[in-house]
């Protein structure tokens, strides 16, 4: 069972993935770290509540990240793509306001150093309360197993600007220190998440078997999440769950990633290429080793990816 650590900003797809490590036994969820992103930290910790709630699972702790980027400028947040709530068409009967002027990084620290080498942790959101957790204590920090971050974009257009995908664009600089400094780092960017499709027709399968409380909420925010990819992108197939793809890279499922293994930057010096990430895939590169390589997602087998979807989040019961 993999001892795992949630960073979100909870949105539809962090969402997703929250309900797939809930469902999921090979999967032990100590915590799960809140921060803006999507949409504001308030309702996305109330977010996260709300779903532990609905599972039964309201021992899991809920840690308060980050409000804003490491620069200090205000945050852009995406109604038009997961609503004004951060859940779709979910109104969480739970006000945002009573998760205001928390902080507990301490609380992270101590299941840490309680699982020293045991945790992997998984940052689907923007990368700033992770940064913030290194630069506060990078003694407890270096005792995580592994790190698992969907962010970037390698070779394929960004999706928050020409260039760059939306975590490492939302705080580039906390991007870049992550990739510049977090040993055993796995990057699953855009070019793979982009694939990790969910089709009307295996989101309606998936709610024909749906049973619990936190089940039933999968139809109707996926169903407003296709709506708004259909208008973003006429045509497209289904909606892509970048956050869940990432969740799944950490269970090391056989046959679902190919990855290479470069050393990664993050334009983060407010250029026009803010955000942009950075490997170097010419002709004749190689695999990297050694200190600040990571290992980069670059393709993914979707009909595995809706075998094992399908698995944990439609299993007969």
């Amino acid at each position: 069972m993999k001892k795992v650590i949630l960073f979100a900003d909870t949105g539809i797809d962090d969402a997703i993935a929250l309900i797939y490590a809930l469902n999921n036994p090979q999967i032990d969820l100590l915590g799960v770290v809140s921060g803006y992103g999507n949409i504001e930290r308030e309702k996305a910790y109330r977010n996260v509540e709300y779903l532990l709630e609905l599972a039964g699972w309201t021992d899991i702790p809920v840690i308060s990240g980050a409000t804003r980027p490491l620069n200090g400028e205000d945050p852009v947040f995406f109604p038009n793509i997961h609503g004004v709530e951060g859940l779709g068409p979910i109104q969480p009967p739970i006000p945002e306001e009573r998760y205001a002027n928390r902080t507990n990084f301490r609380k992270l620290f101590r299941l840490i150093k309680k699982n020293p080498g045991e945790i992997t942790i998984v940052n689907v959101g923007r990368c700033t309360s992770l940064a913030m957790a290194w630069y506060l204590s990078p003694e407890v920090m270096g005792d995580v197993k592994e790190t698992f971050v969907m962010g970037g974009a390698f070779l394929v257009p960004g999706n928050a600007t020409e260039v760059a995908e939306a975590n490492f664009f939302g705080d580039a600089t906390a991007a870049n220190f992550i990739c510049q400094n977090v040993a055993s780092l796995t990057i699953i960017p855009l070019n793979v998440t982009r694939e990790a499709l969910l089709t009307p027709n295996e989101v309606d399968f998936i709610a024909a078997r749906a049973n619990t409380r936190l089940e039933k909420i999968i139809d109707p925010i996926l169903d407003f999440y296709y709506e708004v990819y259909q208008e973003q992108e006429p045509g497209i197939e289904g909606t892509p769950q970048h956050d869940l793809a990432a969740l799944m890279a950490a269970l090391d499922l056989p046959g679902l990633f190919t990855y290479k293994k470069r050393k990664v930057r993050v334009q983060h010096e407010e250029s026009y290429a803010n955000g942009l990430s950075i490997a170097d895939f010419r002709p004749g590169t190689t695999n990297c080793s050694g200190e600040g390589c990571s290992r980069i997602a670059m393709e993914l087998d979707r009909t595995e990816f809706v075998k094992q979807v399908m698995k944990v989040l439609a299993k007969k019961r």
